[in-house]
């Protein structure tokens, strides 16, 4: 389903999220911006922006712009991954692709900054790679720097008001459920993919200050982008993967949906008690605020990953570090008040045999959080109606933004990449024009299908779990426990997570 063809669903969402405003459904939920819809029609929306300059300062403007076959703005995991992709495909060969990063360096951290003899130093942002994107990675020959990583072979979710626990594994624990990496090994292992590609030229401290693409009465002219020192750039195909406040999305006019979750992801380094084999995420739906979530980095050490309210996250992170492992420990183990309906369900759940399929481990306790490794960030939604333009393109979170309860975030973006340089590699293979509207529009449409159905989902999880209504935590308790009782289910759910 792309929003191309159906417009209309903008209004659609639009009433959602208001009448959600108005129900019980909205908890916790604020606007970040009004959406955005410009009064253009589908075929019309590729206009100039508004900072276009007459025909005769566009001239001279071409005589003095630099020339590259494709620009990527945004030197993030997803940029950086990108351009390693393009820079090794054969097809395009012989395209010159220049990366913008606003940043002095990529973040790297490789192997010989670990202390000789101490505790590992973990960074405290992490990604939890699904099966796809690793083979992705391990196409692209990134997987074989990546120097450190955990194997995740059991997934376990549970409701803190019931019961309810849900188990994702694969038979006998031997296929991994996902790979926990943290954020700068994954990008030492991308910038060491990258230096092997010649023809991709990486630019640091490079902001840039406005972008145009093509009028539809000249699609054959190129994309611009000019940098705040007013240095000009010219190409066939301008790649924005600049985060969700994306300079590239603005100039392609597109309508979107964004809102603030109205609440703040907890991240921290955790040591925690004997735990020789640590293989297992363990993720626990809160009452206060949202999940609170354990990823495996080592044996002995995990991630925290805790969605609680702005107040709260503050909380936290002023909290003596005693008083924040008892806190940490006190959400994954403290026992909720339920009312008589939730006890009523759970008993129903016991004696039809469906609260206990398969063994369930309990998790570790934490008995250290790692110095200075706490910190917090705003979690919010968004998604871009188009994700294609003329002689433009938005992948990641410049197209789409996830709450991280799901883990999908950077699996998206690697999705997006793996089909945008299948599409670019065949383009290029029949004499096509990787710049054309009608080129990036079968990407456009390939990943709105995909990512559209992964958002609304993740999107409706955090709703449907940030309410204490006693109906609807026995309705969903009975639902989670009914979906762990059917192996065909999770396959099926498992599966989508793993493409």
């Amino acid at each position: 389903m792309s929003f191309r063809k159906y417009p209309f669903l903008i209004g659609r969402l639009t009433r959602n999220i208001k009448t959600f405003k108005n129900g019980i459904l909205t908890t916790g939920l604020t606007p970040l911006e009004n959406i955005s819809t410009p009064s253009v029609c589908v075929s019309c929306r590729t206009l100039s922006s508004s900072s276009s300059s007459s025909s005769e300062s566009e001239s001279e403007n071409d005589l003095s712009a630099e020339f590259y076959d494709i620009v990527i703005v945004g030197g993030g995991l997803v940029g950086t991954a990108l351009a390693a992709a393009l820079g090794s495909n054969g097809r395009l060969a012989n395209k010159q692709i220049l990366l913008l990063d606003s940043a002095k360096n990529f973040g790297t951290k490789p192997p010989e900054s670990e202390r000789d003899g101490g505790d590992p130093n973990f960074s405290n942002r992490v990604v939890a790679l699904s099966p796809g994107s690793k083979a992705l990675l391990n196409r692209l020959g990134v997987w074989e720097n990546v120097w450190r990583s955990q194997t995740v072979s059991c997934l376990q979710v549970w409701d803190a008001l019931s019961d309810a626990n849900i188990t994702f594994n694969y038979p006998d624990y031997t296929t991994p459920v996902s790979h926990i990496v943290e954020n700068p090994v994954l990008a030492h292992a991308i910038c060491q993919t990258l230096d092997l590609v010649d023809k991709v030229k990486v630019e640091f401290g490079s902001k840039v200050k406005s972008c145009t693409i093509p009028s539809s009465e000249n699609p054959r002219e190129k994309a611009s982008v000019v940098l705040e020192n007013d240095r000009i750039l010219k190409t066939d195909l301008l790649i924005g993967a600049d985060g969700f406040n994306s300079k590239v999305r603005s100039s392609i006019s597109s309508p979107s949906i964004a809102f603030n979750y109205d609440r703040n992801a907890v991240v921290a380094t955790l040591k925690l008690c004997d735990t020789p084999e640590n293989y297992i995420a363990w993720q626990r739906f809160l009452p206060s605020g949202g999940p609170i979530a354990l990823l495996p980095l080592a044996p002995n050490y995990s991630s925290l990953v805790w969605s609680t309210t702005p107040n709260h996250a503050k909380e936290l992170l002023d909290m003596e570090p005693y008083d924040f492992v008892e806190a940490v420990n006190s959400a994954f183990w403290k026992e909720y008040e339920r009312s008589e309906l939730v006890k009523k369900s759970c008993e129903l759940l016991n004696a039809l045999k469906l609260n206990n399929k398969g063994p369930r481990v309990l998790p570790p306790s934490i008995i250290e959080v790692v110095d200075k490794s706490r910190a917090s960030f705003p979690l919010g939604f968004g998604h871009s109606a188009y994700y294609a333009s003329r002689r433009a393109v938005l992948i990641g979170d410049a197209a789409h933004r996830v709450h991280p309860l799901a883990g999908q975030g950077l699996n998206l973006g690697l999705g997006d990449i793996e089909v945008l340089v299948q599409v670019l590699s065949e383009t290029v293979g029949i004499g096509g024009d990787i710049g054309a509207f009608d080129t990036l529009r079968e990407y456009e449409s390939q990943r709105q299908r995909h990512n559209i159905a992964i958002q609304s989902g993740i999107d409706a999880l955090h709703r449907l779990y940030s309410i204490d209504f006693p109906p609807i935590v026995a309705l969903r308790s009975i639902g989670l426990s009914v979906v762990n009782s059917s192996e065909l289910m999770k396959k099926f759910f498992m599966s989508h997570a793993a493409a």
